[in-house]
Protein backbone atom coordinates (compact mmCIF):
# COMPACT_ATOMS: atom_id res chain seq x y z
CA UNK A 1 0.00 0.00 0.00
CA UNK A 2 1.87 3.31 -0.98
CA UNK A 3 1.49 6.26 1.38
CA UNK A 4 0.41 10.03 -0.53
CA UNK A 5 1.17 12.95 0.97
CA UNK A 6 0.49 15.97 -0.42
CA UNK A 7 1.97 19.66 0.32
CA UNK A 8 1.39 22.90 -1.00
CA UNK A 9 4.47 25.31 -0.89
CA UNK A 10 4.08 29.08 -0.73
CA UNK A 11 6.41 30.46 -3.25
CA UNK A 12 7.04 33.54 -1.38
CA UNK A 13 9.68 33.11 1.07
CA UNK A 14 13.36 32.68 0.76
CA UNK A 15 13.81 29.05 2.39
CA UNK A 16 10.87 27.84 0.36
CA UNK A 17 12.31 29.30 -3.00
CA UNK A 18 15.34 27.56 -2.37
CA UNK A 19 13.81 24.42 -1.23
CA UNK A 20 11.81 24.13 -5.26
CA UNK A 21 15.13 25.38 -6.84
CA UNK A 22 16.70 22.48 -5.44
CA UNK A 23 14.36 20.16 -6.08
CA UNK A 24 13.46 21.46 -10.01
CA UNK A 25 17.49 21.29 -10.34
CA UNK A 26 18.31 17.95 -9.09
CA UNK A 27 14.86 16.10 -9.96
CA UNK A 28 13.82 17.43 -13.05
CA UNK A 29 16.90 19.33 -14.94
CA UNK A 30 15.79 22.76 -13.95
CA UNK A 31 13.32 22.94 -16.90
CA UNK A 32 13.17 26.56 -16.78
CA UNK A 33 9.44 27.33 -18.01
CA UNK A 34 9.11 26.05 -14.38
CA UNK A 35 11.86 28.51 -12.87
CA UNK A 36 10.78 31.35 -10.31
CA UNK A 37 12.36 33.89 -12.25
CA UNK A 38 9.89 33.24 -14.92
CA UNK A 39 7.12 32.12 -12.88
CA UNK A 40 6.84 35.37 -10.77
CA UNK A 41 6.71 37.79 -13.92
CA UNK A 42 2.82 36.09 -14.43
CA UNK A 43 2.04 37.09 -10.38
CA UNK A 44 -0.08 40.02 -10.33
CA UNK A 45 -1.11 41.93 -7.10
CA UNK A 46 -3.50 39.86 -5.13
CA UNK A 47 -2.10 36.60 -6.62
CA UNK A 48 0.47 34.05 -4.69
CA UNK A 49 2.74 31.43 -6.21
CA UNK A 50 1.87 28.35 -5.24
CA UNK A 51 2.88 24.66 -5.91
CA UNK A 52 1.86 21.24 -5.25
CA UNK A 53 4.40 18.75 -4.28
CA UNK A 54 3.40 14.89 -3.75
CA UNK A 55 5.27 12.58 -2.19
CA UNK A 56 4.80 8.52 -2.61
CA UNK A 57 6.39 6.96 0.49
CA UNK A 58 8.23 10.13 1.30
CA UNK A 59 9.90 10.36 -2.13
CA UNK A 60 9.13 13.21 -4.30
CA UNK A 61 7.48 12.15 -7.32
CA UNK A 62 4.81 15.40 -8.86
CA UNK A 63 5.60 19.03 -8.83
CA UNK A 64 3.19 21.49 -10.08
CA UNK A 65 3.52 25.42 -9.89
CA UNK A 66 0.08 27.59 -9.98
CA UNK A 67 -1.19 31.13 -9.50
CA UNK A 68 -3.69 31.47 -6.84
CA UNK A 69 -5.47 34.30 -7.97
CA UNK A 70 -8.03 35.92 -5.30
CA UNK A 71 -11.38 36.62 -7.50
CA UNK A 72 -12.71 39.84 -7.98
CA UNK A 73 -16.31 40.36 -9.60
CA UNK A 74 -17.26 44.39 -10.25
CA UNK A 75 -14.69 45.85 -8.29
CA UNK A 76 -15.50 43.81 -5.40
CA UNK A 77 -13.55 41.01 -3.94
CA UNK A 78 -15.48 37.47 -3.20
CA UNK A 79 -14.30 34.87 -1.03
CA UNK A 80 -13.10 32.97 -3.97
CA UNK A 81 -10.28 32.45 -5.43
CA UNK A 82 -9.05 30.29 -9.32
CA UNK A 83 -5.92 28.75 -9.71
CA UNK A 84 -4.14 29.13 -13.19
CA UNK A 85 -0.81 27.54 -14.55
CA UNK A 86 1.87 30.51 -15.76
CA UNK A 87 2.50 31.26 -19.74
CA UNK A 88 4.08 28.64 -21.69
CA UNK A 89 4.49 24.90 -21.06
CA UNK A 90 3.38 23.60 -17.64
CA UNK A 91 1.09 21.62 -16.06
CA UNK A 92 2.62 18.49 -13.53
CA UNK A 93 6.33 17.55 -13.48
CA UNK A 94 6.99 14.38 -12.88
CA UNK A 95 9.38 11.02 -13.97
CA UNK A 96 8.97 8.63 -16.52
CA UNK A 97 8.76 5.63 -14.39
CA UNK A 98 5.19 7.03 -12.66
CA UNK A 99 1.85 5.36 -12.77
CA UNK A 100 -1.65 6.10 -13.99
CA UNK A 101 -2.38 5.38 -10.28
CA UNK A 102 0.48 7.91 -9.21
CA UNK A 103 -1.17 10.74 -11.45
CA UNK A 104 -5.08 9.64 -10.19
CA UNK A 105 -4.27 10.25 -7.32
CA UNK A 106 -2.15 13.32 -8.20
CA UNK A 107 -4.95 15.11 -9.58
CA UNK A 108 -7.47 13.66 -6.29
CA UNK A 109 -5.77 15.38 -3.70
CA UNK A 110 -5.49 18.97 -5.55
CA UNK A 111 -9.11 18.54 -6.22
CA UNK A 112 -9.47 18.10 -2.45
CA UNK A 113 -7.40 20.97 -1.53
CA UNK A 114 -9.13 23.30 -4.28
CA UNK A 115 -13.06 22.29 -2.11
CA UNK A 116 -11.20 23.17 0.74
CA UNK A 117 -10.07 26.30 0.05
CA UNK A 118 -12.60 27.83 -2.06
CA UNK A 119 -10.80 27.47 -5.27
CA UNK A 120 -13.50 28.03 -7.64
CA UNK A 121 -12.16 27.14 -11.25
CA UNK A 122 -8.42 25.77 -12.68
CA UNK A 123 -6.99 26.69 -15.81
CA UNK A 124 -4.09 25.03 -17.10
CA UNK A 125 -1.48 25.27 -20.19
CA UNK A 126 0.01 21.49 -20.45
CA UNK A 127 3.56 20.81 -21.90
CA UNK A 128 4.14 18.88 -25.01
CA UNK A 129 5.46 15.63 -23.00
CA UNK A 130 1.49 13.92 -22.39
CA UNK A 131 1.45 15.84 -18.73
CA UNK A 132 -2.31 16.09 -19.37
CA UNK A 133 -2.45 12.07 -19.10
CA UNK A 134 -5.26 11.33 -16.65
CA UNK A 135 -5.97 15.13 -15.68
CA UNK A 136 -9.55 15.22 -13.50
CA UNK A 137 -11.16 18.24 -15.65
CA UNK A 138 -12.05 19.01 -19.24
CA UNK A 139 -9.07 18.47 -22.47
CA UNK A 140 -9.02 21.02 -25.06
CA UNK A 141 -6.78 20.14 -27.72
CA UNK A 142 -5.53 24.30 -28.17
CA UNK A 143 -2.96 24.36 -30.87
CA UNK A 144 -0.97 22.04 -32.89
CA UNK A 145 2.73 22.43 -32.03
CA UNK A 146 5.75 22.11 -34.31
CA UNK A 147 8.48 19.87 -32.82
CA UNK A 148 11.08 18.51 -35.16
CA UNK A 149 13.34 15.30 -35.00
CA UNK A 150 16.54 16.56 -35.77
CA UNK A 151 19.08 13.74 -38.15
CA UNK A 152 22.34 13.54 -37.47
CA UNK A 153 22.94 14.10 -41.08
CA UNK A 154 22.66 17.89 -41.81
CA UNK A 155 22.22 17.29 -45.73
CA UNK A 156 19.32 15.00 -45.23
CA UNK A 157 17.79 17.55 -42.72
CA UNK A 158 18.30 19.99 -45.39
CA UNK A 159 16.73 18.10 -48.38
CA UNK A 160 13.54 17.92 -46.06
CA UNK A 161 12.84 21.19 -45.71
CA UNK A 162 10.09 23.07 -48.07
CA UNK A 163 12.01 24.39 -51.14
CA UNK A 164 10.89 27.82 -50.04
CA UNK A 165 13.08 27.38 -46.78
CA UNK A 166 16.31 27.09 -49.06
CA UNK A 167 15.71 29.06 -51.51
CA UNK A 168 15.40 32.25 -48.71
CA UNK A 169 18.43 30.42 -47.36
CA UNK A 170 20.42 31.15 -50.72
CA UNK A 171 19.18 34.67 -50.44
CA UNK A 172 20.03 35.39 -47.45
CA UNK A 173 23.77 34.07 -47.83
CA UNK A 174 24.18 36.38 -50.47
CA UNK A 175 24.38 39.12 -48.04
CA UNK A 176 26.84 37.80 -46.07
CA UNK A 177 24.81 37.34 -43.14
CA UNK A 178 26.48 36.51 -39.92
CA UNK A 179 25.58 33.78 -37.30
CA UNK A 180 26.38 33.87 -33.47
CA UNK A 181 25.31 31.77 -30.41
CA UNK A 182 25.71 33.36 -27.67
CA UNK A 183 25.71 30.42 -24.68
CA UNK A 184 25.82 30.53 -20.96
CA UNK A 185 28.74 32.50 -19.79
CA UNK A 186 28.99 34.34 -23.22
CA UNK A 187 25.60 35.89 -22.60
CA UNK A 188 25.86 39.18 -21.24
CA UNK A 189 23.65 42.20 -20.11
CA UNK A 190 24.48 43.83 -23.76
CA UNK A 191 23.32 40.61 -25.75
CA UNK A 192 20.41 40.58 -23.62
CA UNK A 193 19.75 44.61 -24.34
CA UNK A 194 20.36 43.57 -28.18
CA UNK A 195 17.86 40.96 -27.81
CA UNK A 196 15.16 42.78 -26.33
CA UNK A 197 15.03 45.60 -28.54
CA UNK A 198 14.77 43.31 -31.57
CA UNK A 199 11.74 41.22 -29.61
CA UNK A 200 10.02 44.43 -28.45
CA UNK A 201 9.99 46.09 -31.69
CA UNK A 202 9.09 42.99 -33.30
CA UNK A 203 5.96 42.47 -31.07
CA UNK A 204 4.63 46.19 -31.28
CA UNK A 205 5.00 45.86 -34.80
CA UNK A 206 2.57 42.57 -34.72
CA UNK A 207 -0.08 44.67 -31.84
CA UNK A 208 0.63 41.49 -29.70
CA UNK A 209 -1.25 41.27 -26.72
CA UNK A 210 0.19 42.74 -23.74
CA UNK A 211 0.93 39.18 -22.09
CA UNK A 212 4.22 39.23 -24.87
CA UNK A 213 5.76 42.20 -23.90
CA UNK A 214 8.28 41.45 -21.12
CA UNK A 215 11.08 43.78 -20.15
CA UNK A 216 13.90 43.80 -20.22
CA UNK A 217 14.39 43.05 -16.50
CA UNK A 218 12.38 40.21 -17.22
CA UNK A 219 15.18 38.75 -19.66
CA UNK A 220 18.50 39.49 -17.15
CA UNK A 221 16.84 37.88 -14.51
CA UNK A 222 15.43 34.58 -15.99
CA UNK A 223 18.42 33.99 -18.33
CA UNK A 224 21.62 35.52 -16.07
CA UNK A 225 19.50 33.10 -13.04
CA UNK A 226 19.69 30.31 -15.24
CA UNK A 227 22.53 30.82 -17.69
CA UNK A 228 23.06 26.86 -18.34
CA UNK A 229 19.84 26.43 -20.06
CA UNK A 230 19.49 29.42 -22.39
CA UNK A 231 21.37 30.21 -25.60
CA UNK A 232 20.65 33.88 -27.47
CA UNK A 233 20.83 33.57 -31.15
CA UNK A 234 21.64 36.62 -33.12
CA UNK A 235 22.25 37.13 -36.88
CA UNK A 236 24.36 39.88 -37.96
CA UNK A 237 24.36 42.42 -41.14
CA UNK A 238 27.54 44.15 -41.49
CA UNK A 239 27.94 43.98 -37.74
CA UNK A 240 24.32 45.12 -37.59
CA UNK A 241 22.33 42.61 -35.38
CA UNK A 242 18.87 42.14 -37.29
CA UNK A 243 17.38 38.89 -36.43
CA UNK A 244 17.00 36.89 -33.06
CA UNK A 245 16.07 33.59 -30.82
CA UNK A 246 15.89 33.10 -27.37
CA UNK A 247 16.74 29.00 -27.00
CA UNK A 248 15.90 27.03 -24.24
CA UNK A 249 18.17 24.15 -23.61
CA UNK A 250 16.45 21.05 -22.02
CA UNK A 251 17.82 17.95 -22.31
CA UNK A 252 18.13 16.68 -25.71
CA UNK A 253 15.79 19.45 -26.98
CA UNK A 254 15.75 22.88 -27.33
CA UNK A 255 12.82 25.40 -27.72
CA UNK A 256 12.45 28.84 -29.62
CA UNK A 257 11.29 30.64 -26.45
CA UNK A 258 10.66 33.90 -28.25
CA UNK A 259 12.23 35.80 -31.36
CA UNK A 260 12.04 38.67 -33.53
CA UNK A 261 13.63 40.61 -37.04
CA UNK A 262 14.33 43.92 -37.74
CA UNK A 263 11.80 44.64 -40.18
CA UNK A 264 14.39 47.23 -42.53
CA UNK A 265 16.01 43.89 -43.79
CA UNK A 266 13.22 40.94 -44.30
CA UNK A 267 14.23 41.11 -47.68
CA UNK A 268 17.54 39.95 -46.55
CA UNK A 269 15.81 36.63 -45.08
CA UNK A 270 17.52 37.17 -41.67
CA UNK A 271 14.75 34.34 -39.97
CA UNK A 272 14.96 31.14 -42.35
CA UNK A 273 18.75 31.96 -42.23
CA UNK A 274 18.98 31.93 -38.32
CA UNK A 275 16.42 28.98 -37.98
CA UNK A 276 18.44 26.66 -40.33
CA UNK A 277 21.91 27.64 -39.17
CA UNK A 278 19.88 27.06 -35.63
CA UNK A 279 19.01 23.43 -36.54
CA UNK A 280 22.91 23.09 -37.73
CA UNK A 281 24.36 24.39 -34.74
CA UNK A 282 22.03 21.71 -32.84
CA UNK A 283 22.73 18.35 -34.79
CA UNK A 284 26.46 19.34 -34.17
CA UNK A 285 25.42 19.67 -30.46
CA UNK A 286 23.65 16.40 -30.72
CA UNK A 287 19.89 17.85 -29.97
CA UNK A 288 17.59 15.68 -30.58
CA UNK A 289 14.07 17.77 -30.76
CA UNK A 290 13.52 21.54 -32.16
CA UNK A 291 10.20 22.97 -30.69
CA UNK A 292 9.17 26.08 -32.58
CA UNK A 293 5.42 26.45 -31.03
CA UNK A 294 2.43 27.03 -32.86
CA UNK A 295 0.66 30.17 -34.25
CA UNK A 296 -2.09 32.11 -32.90
CA UNK A 297 -4.29 29.66 -34.45
CA UNK A 298 -3.85 26.60 -36.31
CA UNK A 299 -2.69 26.52 -39.74
CA UNK A 300 -2.10 30.20 -39.78
CA UNK A 301 0.81 32.04 -41.73
CA UNK A 302 3.00 31.66 -38.45
CA UNK A 303 2.33 28.17 -38.02
CA UNK A 304 3.14 27.39 -42.01
CA UNK A 305 6.56 29.24 -41.69
CA UNK A 306 7.54 27.33 -38.80
CA UNK A 307 5.93 23.74 -40.61
CA UNK A 308 8.04 24.67 -43.73
CA UNK A 309 11.52 23.42 -41.43
CA UNK A 310 10.15 20.00 -40.73
CA UNK A 311 7.00 19.70 -43.30
CA UNK A 312 7.17 15.44 -42.83
CA UNK A 313 6.83 15.87 -38.63
CA UNK A 314 4.38 14.89 -36.92
CA UNK A 315 2.84 17.94 -35.03
CA UNK A 316 2.73 17.95 -30.48
CA UNK A 317 -0.46 18.88 -29.59
CA UNK A 318 -0.97 21.32 -27.00
CA UNK A 319 -3.55 20.96 -24.65
CA UNK A 320 -5.30 22.98 -21.79
CA UNK A 321 -7.23 22.09 -19.35
CA UNK A 322 -9.95 23.59 -17.55
CA UNK A 323 -12.07 22.61 -14.39
CA UNK A 324 -15.02 23.84 -12.62
CA UNK A 325 -14.48 22.53 -9.13
CA UNK A 326 -17.89 24.32 -7.58
CA UNK A 327 -20.08 24.99 -10.29
CA UNK A 328 -22.82 26.40 -8.33
CA UNK A 329 -20.68 29.00 -7.35
CA UNK A 330 -19.25 29.57 -10.71
CA UNK A 331 -22.42 30.30 -12.18
CA UNK A 332 -22.77 32.78 -9.57
CA UNK A 333 -19.72 34.30 -9.94
CA UNK A 334 -20.36 34.35 -14.07
CA UNK A 335 -23.71 35.88 -13.73
CA UNK A 336 -22.91 38.48 -11.68
CA UNK A 337 -20.12 39.84 -13.99
CA UNK A 338 -22.20 39.03 -17.53
CA UNK A 339 -25.69 39.13 -17.88
CA UNK A 340 -25.45 37.39 -21.44
CA UNK A 341 -24.17 34.30 -19.01
CA UNK A 342 -27.76 32.71 -18.60
CA UNK A 343 -28.25 32.49 -22.62
CA UNK A 344 -24.79 30.56 -23.12
CA UNK A 345 -25.43 26.88 -24.39
CA UNK A 346 -23.41 24.90 -21.24
CA UNK A 347 -22.74 22.36 -23.81
CA UNK A 348 -20.40 25.08 -25.65
CA UNK A 349 -18.77 26.81 -23.14
CA UNK A 350 -15.50 25.22 -24.05
CA UNK A 351 -15.67 27.44 -26.87
CA UNK A 352 -15.91 30.82 -24.43
CA UNK A 353 -13.42 32.14 -22.76
CA UNK A 354 -12.68 30.13 -19.23
CA UNK A 355 -12.94 31.29 -16.40
CA UNK A 356 -16.17 33.12 -18.11
CA UNK A 357 -16.55 35.49 -14.97
CA UNK A 358 -12.92 37.04 -15.96
CA UNK A 359 -14.04 37.97 -19.09
CA UNK A 360 -14.64 41.60 -19.31
CA UNK A 361 -11.92 41.96 -16.72
CA UNK A 362 -8.79 40.54 -18.75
Amino acid sequence: MNNYKIQIKKLNDSVEIQNYKDLLINRWGNNVYYSIEHMRYFEKEGDHLRCFLLEKDDDPIVLMPFVLRKININNTDVPYYDAISPYGYSGPLFNEDITAVDLSEFWRLVDVWYKENNVITEFIRFSLNSNHQNYSGSLIKTLSNVKGMLINDFEEQWNAFLPKVRNNYRKAINYDLDFKVFHRHEITKDIIKIFHSIYEDTMTRNNADKIYFFSNTYFEDLILSNLNNFSIIVVYYQEIPISVELIINYKDTIFAFLGGTNAEYFSYRPNDFLRVKVIEWAISNGKKYYVLGGGMKDGDGLYKNKKSLFPKDQDATFYTGRKVINEKVYDELCLASCDTYAQLDKEELNNYFFPYYRLNNR
